[in-house]
């Protein structure tokens, strides 16, 4: 038995060997090694890490896309497809140099992959100081209204934004605002509009790295519609005794533009300021200052540039009172009023009425007698002193219209004769 084993050993051993190899061809042949490459994307872990440390970073050089590369058998790889590679790299184990080691990993047939390589093992960051800023959002109005319409107050459902991102982005930060179009509107406009940052050159800056507190707000543009008015302005009271206003009112504007609601303002006919103008009393010119903005009906504001943001300093012009004596013909007294029953004449026809007026000179220079009407209401001098028709004689005060600030001096008394008819 031992020389049958020991007889020919090498050729044996040969013939072994050469099956082993037979055997592996064979398998090679029907299930071969080969190897697949997959374009792959690394996730980024653990990134507030950087964060926490006021960091902001970016991915240099598409370098968080790599190739990788599989080796295994055929019937492992057929099985295999690019969801089952893991590649990761954590931002903690960041290097000095900015770099981040990168992982691979296979969720699939792992067991039945021979190697697993990428053509890159760090990804390449570039880091930057994070900065906060906190900003006022201001409202641009783009466009006007339609004619006869202005824009009144913008608002804004909330007045501040806090932005945060890259240094160096967050440094050309000028201002932050909506911008709103009124163009053609007779009505408030009400829309919500995203907040844009803006540049010292009034540039729009990309925000795509930047975070916002909030992206968009809710805007509101106040539509108001205009009118011209008068403005009325009556000197109210009497100037002391020997004086007399003439007539020059200095710094009132004949009108002035107003704005508001259409409701509210086609419903002021005027603005009246005379009540700030009590001339009682004075005896030289006097100035006032007035506000018209105390008139003005709650919603409604001026438009233009009326004195000084709406105050004005009006002055009211008085001269030294003159006097006149206008000679009346007795005959052109009118006697009326007289009750039924009874008539009246005029007594003493023979004599002038001579009726002293005071006011200014010029007017008083205008007086024309004969055009002026001269009566004597009987039943009006009854009825205020309770009195009753009788015959005889009765001294009337004399009725006269004259032209304003021109007024009588004293009263002037006509006597009339009352007979039964």
């Amino acid at each position: 038995m031992k020389k049958w084993i020991t007889n020919n050993l090498g050729l044996k051993i040969l013939a072994l060997l050469v099956s082993v190899g037979l055997w592996i061809i064979a398998i090679n042949i029907n299930d071969p090694v080969s190897e697949n490459t997959y374009t792959v994307n690394v996730s980024l872990q653990n990134a507030g890490v950087l964060s926490s440390a006021g960091k902001y970073f970016e991915v240099k050089d598409n370098s968080d896309r790599i190739k990788v590369v599989v080796r295994g058998t055929r019937t492992a790889l057929s099985q295999f497809n690019q969801a089952d590679i893991v590649a990761t790299a954590d931002l903690s184990k960041i290097t000095e140099d900015n770099l981040v080691p990168i992982d691979l990993s296979t969720t699939k047939q792992s067991d039945k992959i021979e190697g697993i390589r990428s053509d890159s093992q760090y990804v390449k960051l570039a880091l930057e100081d994070v900065r906060r800023l906190q900003m006022p959002i201001e409202v641009k109005v783009l466009n006007d209204p339609q004619d006869g319409y202005i824009l009144g107050s913008t608002q804004t459902s909330q007045n501040v934004v806090i932005i945060s991102g890259p240094e160096s982005i967050i440094n050309q930060v000028e201002s932050a605002a909506v911008e709103i179009d009124v163009s053609g509107a007779t009505t408030d406009v009400k829309i919500s509009l995203p907040i844009h940052l803006y540049s010292k050159e009034d540039d729009i800056i990309d925000t795509t790295k930047v975070n916002m507190s909030v992206q968009e707000i809710s805007t509101t543009a106040s539509i108001l519609q205009k009118a011209v008015v008068p403005l009325i302005a009556i000197p109210q009271g009497t100037p002391t005794q020997g004086y007399v206003l003439n007539g020059i009112i200095e710094g009132l504007p004949t009108e002035i533009t107003i704005a508001g609601k259409s409701n509210i303002v086609s419903k002021i006919p005027y603005i009246d300021i005379s009540e700030s103008l009590d001339v009682n009393d004075i005896y030289q010119n006097t100035s006032y200052e007035i506000n018209i903005n105390d008139y003005l009906p709650d919603g409604v504001s001026m438009v233009g540039n009326v004195g000084n943001n709406g105050i004005l300093d009006i002055s009211v012009g008085v001269d030294k009172e003159s006097e006149r004596t206008i000679v009346l013909d007795p005959e052109a007294i009118q006697v009326i009023g007289v009750p039924e029953g009874y008539s009246a004449t005029v007594s003493d026809l023979e004599d002038d009425v001579e009726v002293p007026v005071s006011g200014l000179k010029s007017l008083l220079d205008t007086v024309d007698e004969s055009k002026l009407v001269p009566v004597i209401n009987v039943d009006k001098y009854l009825s205020n002193n309770g009195l009753t028709i009788e015959k005889g004689h009765i001294d009337i005060p004399l009725d006269i219209t004259l032209p304003d600030n021109v007024r009588l001096s004293r009263e002037v008394k006509v006597r009339i004769t009352v007979t039964e008819e």
